[in-house]
């Protein structure tokens, strides 16, 4: 393996991508060049293992960007644990630190999750937890699994008179996020920007969607961004008002959501589930954890 920065044919990318059993849309190059960072990645004969890197007092560093949940490996080999131990040991020393995220493969079995030494590195993996809703042709069977305070949220949401829209823009939700949600948690303008900037590529390139709910007097109630990749439909980016809140906008929104995806695509994937409160939220559709690996190194030599 060799790490590459930006110097491979677009072509095979483009087939590693293709063989991957998971498609995220995080995964195509098209969706790293438009996050417009500096980003490389460790590449085999079928594995490739993205980064982004910038430099940090003169060393470089390597990251995950804003935009971006988990990132790769791609490949027919991505999926095997012991494919990425080599990529992840291979990355050039020149890189001091390196904080990223990526796919859990099946055969994940690393119990410590506690800071250890190898080769001159200081190092250690976590697991992430990620909700993932099972779709199927047949949407009876997922409001089957829905929680009981799901169905009266989704029950009570039609006591409120609820719009769906299909066409408004992503300045919408970041507008409506940036009012209200923002500041409660935390969130940089870096992200806003780079998430804009992302929402628009993939609406550009066919990939993505904005769905919304407004209720009486043309009041914004809640909004998602959904992106498509392979068999899953991915919730990218969402906001909600203090009236969503109280209608239960939201919960009427993801089941429009499952009620078009049943049939069209396998997994609908809630994608940051880190908050306590989110995953009680999603879990309640039926979604099960489907964690994601973080790693962490800082090169000693």
């Amino acid at each position: 393996m060799k790490w590459v920065e930006g110097k491979w044919d677009s072509e095979f990318w483009r087939s590693l991508y293709t063989d991957s059993e998971k498609k995220f849309p995080y995964d195509t190059e098209a969706y790293g060049d438009s996050l417009g960072i500096e980003w490389g990645a460790m590449i085999g004969e079928d594995i490739a293992l993205p980064m982004a890197y910038k430099r940090v007092m003169g060393f470089k560093s390597g990251y995950l960007p804003f935009g971006i949940q988990q990132w790769g490996p791609i490949g027919k080999s991505g999926n095997k644990s012991g494919e990425i131990f080599k990529a992840l040991d291979q990355f050039p020393g020149f890189f001091k630190k390196v904080d990223i995220c990526f796919h859990r493969p099946k055969d994940w079995d690393v119990k410590k999750e506690n800071w250890h030494f190898k080769n001159y590195r200081l190092q250690r993996f976590s697991l992430i937890p990620n909700y993932e809703l099972t779709l199927s042709n047949d949407y009876e069977k997922v409001y089957n699994g829905f929680s009981n305070q799901a169905k009266r949220n989704l029950k009570s949401s039609s006591k409120y008179e609820l719009t769906m829209f299909e066409y408004d823009t992503p300045d919408t939700l970041i507008r409506e996020f940036s009012e209200r949600q923002a500041l409660r948690y935390g969130v940089s303008k870096n992200f806003i920007d780079t998430i804009r900037q992302t929402m628009y590529h993939l609406l550009h390139i066919g990939k993505g969607a904005v769905w919304t709910v407004y209720g009486p007097g043309n009041r914004f109630q809640a909004g998602v961004f959904i992106t498509f990749s392979g068999n899953r439909m991915t919730l990218l980016f969402s906001a909600v008002s203090d009236q969503g809140r109280e209608s239960n906008a939201m919960t009427h929104l993801i089941n429009e959501l499952i009620l078009f995806g049943c049939g069209r695509w396998e997994i609908l994937d809630f994608e940051g589930s880190k908050e306590e409160g989110l995953a009680r939220y999603y879990s309640g559709f039926g979604a099960q954890l489907s964690p994601y690996i973080r790693y962490q190194r800082w090169a000693i030599l």
